[in-house]
């Protein structure tokens, strides 16, 4: 029997170090026998093999966008594929990404030349605009565009038994932020910094549930806290626009992505 459906928070950190949370990367496993993995953040394969999930069970990795804290694990995971110990009995793996991701991933081939060469055998790289993502197994995903940088983009999955999650990566308000979240089971809104230490690009927790109200999403996962915005009261601000649930995101965090837990 597969397990059920899952979110693994591997990383609800920044580019800022810090002892109790790494740096931006989800994983999920939609019960039906495909696990994704939402950023690749430094360290990122290694946190997912600890979860139980090594480079054979992974179906797919999905990019919001090409920041060095969430596409870093890049130049590991060709690295680690050019070598034939990692098995891929299912085929290749399936990165999408931005159709920028094509030109990182080419400079860092520049950096390590045959070193990061991997057969199509082994890892496709597929480009990705707004629109269905063709990712392999039974869950469908659909890729928005986001408000942060020109390669931002943001994923809605829906798994084979009907459930679906959000993931905005880096984010702020406009672009397709609210049709991302639009009436999901959860979302997985970014809130990086305070009303007091604001970052353009960034949301703030009250601007997240904000957000969340708009979209009318039934649970609000939070994550990708600078250290700043940990010393104010970060799911009190986010209540005060969104009245639905509101979880603040730790590392090793499992979430059941099933109806009525």
């Amino acid at each position: 029997m597969g397990r059920a459906a899952r979110l693994i928070v591997l990383g609800s950190g920044t580019v800022v170090p810090s002892a109790t949370r790494d740096t931006s990367c989800y994983l999920v496993d939609d019960g039906a026998g495909t696990a994704f993995l939402i950023d690749l953040g430094p360290g990122a394969l290694q946190r997912a093999a600890r979860a139980g999930y090594d480079l054979d069970r992974l179906g797919a990795v999905l990019l919001t966008h090409v920041h060095p804290d969430h596409c870093i694990d890049l130049a590991t995971l060709h690295f680690a594929l050019r070598n034939p110990l990692p098995r891929r009995e299912q085929g290749p793996l399936a990165v999408f990404g931005h159709p920028l991701t094509a030109g990182v991933v080419e400079r860092l081939k520049a950096v390590w030349p045959r070193w990061l060469e991997v057969g199509d055998d082994r890892l496709v790289l597929h480009p990705v605009l707004p629109g269905p993502v063709p990712v392999p197994g039974g869950t469908r995903v659909e890729a928005f565009p986001i408000e942060h940088t020109e390669s931002s983009l943001g994923y809605r999955l829906t798994l084979p038994n009907g459930f679906q999650v959000a993931f905005s990566g880096d984010a702020t308000e406009g672009g397709g932020l609210v049709d991302l979240g639009r009436d999901s089971d959860l979302l997985v809104l970014e809130a990086a910094v305070s009303d007091e230490w604001p970052v353009e690009g960034h949301l703030t927790p009250r601007r997240a549930g904000r957000v969340a109200a708009q979209c009318g999403t039934g649970h609000l996962l939070l994550t990708h806290f600078y250290p700043p915005v940990e010393a104010v009261p970060i799911a009190d601000q986010a209540r005060e626009a969104f009245e639905g649930p509101v979880t603040l995101a730790q590392d090793g965090m499992v979430v059941p992505l099933t109806r009525g837990d």
